[in-house]
């Protein structure tokens, strides 16, 4: 997509602003075997270069890419990367784990939830969206396998930093991992999938696309319907999901979309808090839960059910005039009833109860929430620039319990750790304007109003473990300032400087969290050609109250660690060197210490890299990928360090179009991850139960995954 020129007929500009602002409700179809296309982001936010969709060319092939309009360091991977490179078993983690200064700790085909650190900052210190919406729990944070499976997106685009005044979310100045759905396709076809791999790893799908349903205006659906199950790889860890996602387009008039979507997802497995390095030495870095019932960490005393939906209404119109609207109404929820986990999985306390002295103690903690909200953007071309108004509200109540139980006993109730009613409020109105400064320099100013209430009734409060009710408010102005200047049709340098705030995860009276503050300092430049693409930044950030948290016997407590300055450089680039091969490697210098003790945070790593090779050619698409992770520490005060890892990843697909005049296509895809079998410590996991015994992680060690699709 080309700029337009400064110098064009204005009335012709806002046509073409109109048209192309309209179409990105509804992505082109790349290729012919009916793969859903790259889902695009607001127009002026993806611009890339005229090459982008030529598949001999590095912008093609990279796995990101930095668009030339952004305002801060931006790495997208679009939906011909996923399809590709990722298992169809893996959560989003997977996804963005090749980006730099990204760590995950591999999750493996079997589909685990993964911890992910952008820069240093951990769940919920970074915002994670769905179309556009904030997803978020009570407690700020937001697990990886919560709501979407990898087969529905249309694209990831991960911001590492606060964004401009219209980015909404609670903690924008840590990023934000957008999630996009991909849109239905423009013909009829039903798609079938299946998939095996290590672990009995299995994978049942099944796909249907209206194509443009005649009669309706050029309506068009997609119905997906997924099934997954695994043994895991940590031992007695095996699970099950179910996830089905629907989204309907449906054109009310020629400027005109209205957009559902309803994805539901049901997920049981085995609860696995991590082992001890005594239990690792032992059994092995498989090492997971117990078959022995007079275990705490027997696998049937650690069980979770989670079930979530997330549905929204959309409206994207353009109105004419310069006149665009956009607004998104929508609800999702969290459901668990009986997250259940021994107190003590070291085996390194003594077993009894108030019941009887071998009876097995362990926890109960329910967890309900459902949000409601609305995202609402409206903007004017103007002579000078846009200018945009909107606001994001939500409305959150929660309720959590944490209570001891005898395990042995059927889970027979002994006390309550805390028993809470939580609500949740939040409201940011913002105003933003583009000036168009010079004709290849654009500015963006403007400031977001960031009020939060919060409220509770506990029959046991966390902290006073007495009854407590009480409300609480937070608000600020966050003003931010960027710019993005255009060297030239291929090469663009950009800057920005905005302000962060983020309450409390959970608070309480007695609690006596305080809110951090943040100023966010960046520059970079973005370079793309058919021959290579190049991306850098160096980025400064001021922390004061920074919040961190201890897991204990499975609860969590926050706390404010003092101020930290975050500070590092990253690169991205991809050379493609002919003959369908393309190199790309990324890399990243990450400094996060604090500013009193000058001791680094908790699973912070000081450097990332990934470096690989691509080939695609005719019907055949091959990565190797090798990404490396830092040393960090697991804990606060340099404690409980981790040596540096590295995962050598391949994936191999082949496409054949058409092969039988009533099939559309099929696609076989084989992988191996973690091609070296490492088995390194990668995560601290808090520490177990009253022996207060550090947890850890181990690497999946090598697997295998196999896929089939059939398309007819």
């Amino acid at each position: 997509m080309r700029r337009v020129s400064g110098t064009a007929d204005r009335r012709g500009i806002r046509r073409q602003y109109a048209a192309l602002w309209l179409a990105a409700s509804v992505p082109p179809v790349i290729g012919a075997t009916g793969a859903h296309a790259q889902q695009t982001t607001d127009l002026g936010t993806v611009e890339t270069s005229d090459t982008a969709g030529d598949v001999n060319s590095a912008v093609y092939q990279a796995p990101t890419t930095t668009p030339l309009t952004v305002t801060q360091p931006t790495s997208v991977i679009n939906r011909h990367y996923i399809e590709n490179n990722i298992p169809a078993t893996s959560n989003f983690d997977k996804v963005i784990s090749v980006a730099p200064s990204v760590m995950v700790s591999p999750s493996g085909s079997g589909g685990d939830d993964a911890n992910i650190s952008i820069r240093g900052f951990q769940n919920g210190q970074f915002n994670t969206t769905l179309d556009g919406i904030p997803l978020r729990l009570f407690n700020g944070s937001q697990r990886s396998g919560t709501f979407i499976m990898t087969n529905d997106l249309g694209q990831v685009t991960i911001d590492r930093g606060p964004g401009t005044a219209s980015t909404v979310g609670d903690a924008t100045f840590g990023g934000t991992v957008g999630l996009q759905t991909k849109s239905p396709m423009s013909t009829m076809a039903t798609t079938a999938t299946t998939g095996y791999g290590s672990f009995n790893t299995q994978l049942y799908g099944l796909q249907f696309d209206s194509g443009q349903i005649k009669g309706t205006n050029g309506a068009s659906l997609f119905l997906d319907t997924q099934f997954t199950k695994s043994d895991g790889y940590y031992t007695n860890t095996a699970k099950e999901r179910e996830n089905a996602a629907l989204k309907i387009q449906q054109p009310l008039s020629d400027n005109t979309m209205l957009t559902f979507v309803s994805i539901y997802n049901d997920e049981t497995r085995n609860y696995f808090q991590g082992a001890s390095l005594a239990q690792i030495a032992k059994y092995g870095p498989n090492y997971g839960l117990s078959s022995d019932p007079n275990q705490q960490n027997y696998a049937g005393y650690n069980r979770w059910r989670l079930q979530t939906d997330f549905e929204y209404l959309g409206l994207k119109s353009d109105y004419g005039e310069g006149w665009h609207l956009e607004n998104k109404l929508y609800t999702y929820g969290y459901y668990t009833a009986a997250l259940i986990q021994g107190k003590d999985v070291s085996d390194n306390s003594r077993l009894g109860t108030i019941f009887g002295a071998s009876d097995v103690p362990g926890i109960r903690g329910p967890v309900n929430s459902r949000s409601y909200g609305d995202v609402v953007a409206l903007t004017k071309d103007t002579f000078f620039g846009d200018v945009k108004v909107g606001a994001w509200a939500e409305h959150q109540p929660s309720y959590r319990g944490n209570f001891n139980v005898d395990m042995t006993l059927a889970q027979k109730y002994i006390s309550t750790n805390y028993d809470q009613h939580l609500g949740l409020d939040t409201f940011q109105p913002y105003v933003e304007a583009d000036w168009k400064a010079l004709p290849d320099l654009t500015i963006t100013t403007g400031a977001k109003y960031a009020y939060s209430a919060r409220s509770q009734s506990s029959l046991v409060d966390f902290y006073t473990k007495k009854p407590l009710d009480y409300a609480q408010s937070w608000a600020k102005v966050l003003p931010s300032l960027a710019a993005n200047y255009r060297l030239s049709a291929n090469w663009s340098v950009y800057a920005q400087a905005a302000e962060g705030f983020l309450i409390p995860p959970v608070v309480s009276s007695g609690s006596n969290v305080q809110p951090q503050t943040t100023w966010n300092y960046q520059v970079g430049t973005s370079y793309q050609s058919k021959a290579f693409t190049l991306a850098g930044d160096v980025y400064y950030i001021d922390f004061d109250n920074m919040i961190a948290s201890q897991t204990i016997g499975g609860i969590t407590n926050y706390f404010n660690a003092g101020g930290v300055i975050y500070q590092g450089v990253e690169a991205e680039g991809t050379v493609h060197v002919g003959n369908g091969f393309s190199l790309f490697a990324n890399g990243s210098l990450n400094s996060a210490r604090n500013k009193q003790t000058g001791q680094w945070i908790a699973k912070a790593p000081n450097a990332t890299a990934a470096a690989g090779l691509i080939y695609e050619e005719g019907n055949w698409h091959a990565s190797l990928t090798d990404k490396w992770v830092g040393q960090r520490f697991g804990d606060i005060g340099e404690k409980q360090p981790l040596s540096p890892f590295n995962q050598l990843d391949m994936a191999i697909t082949y496409k054949v179009k058409n092969p039988l005049p009533n099939l559309a296509a099929v696609t076989a895809k084989f992988g191996i991850d973690n091609i070296l079998d490492s088995h390194a410590i990668v995560d601290f996991g808090g520490y177990s139960g009253g022996s207060v015994t550090p947890l850890f992680y181990a690497q999946i060690g090598r697997n295998i995954y196999t896929s089939l699709t059939v398309q007819f």
